[in-house]
């Protein structure tokens, strides 16, 4: 279990760090191209853009929270912090952008097995009775 846990943490964290740095730079479309995602998911993206402060957040948060598990500091809770992150990605994918949905998935599966790993550090902050 410590070599699958290594591995999903050094690839969300690599995941998280890319992409979050592709909004600052833009060298992935020079790399890959990605299917077109359709209208309904352009003018979803287009609102949070719009809103001019939505998207350098989340993408600050990516590469923090990506660099935090490259280097394998406060990995229990870094992967609590990005599961809505991972889970808004997953359905976003799923539901406006299905020709995607195999990086949300790859992402859900991999933030599910640190969550599951990191179990045991969870149990003081989920108990009934503090």
């Amino acid at each position: 279990m410590k070599s699958i846990t290594l591995i999903a943490r050094l690839l969300l964290g690599f995941i998280f760090l890319v992409f979050g740095s592709d909004y600052f730079f833009h060298f992935i479309d020079k790399i890959v191209s990605f299917p077109d995602i359709g209208d309904k998911a352009n003018n979803y993206l287009g609102a949070f853009a719009a809103t001019g402060y939505f998207f350098p957040i989340l993408k600050s948060i990516e590469i923090v929270c990506g660099v935090l598990l490259l280097i394998n500091r406060y990995a229990a809770f870094i992967a609590v912090v990005v599961f809505p992150i991972t889970l808004n990605i997953f359905l976003f994918d799923a539901f406006m952008a299905p020709s995607l949905l195999y990086m949300g998935g790859g992402m859900m599966i991999l933030n599910v097995i640190l969550l599951y790993a990191y179990r045991r550090s969870y149990s003081s902050i989920l108990a009934s009775k503090p």
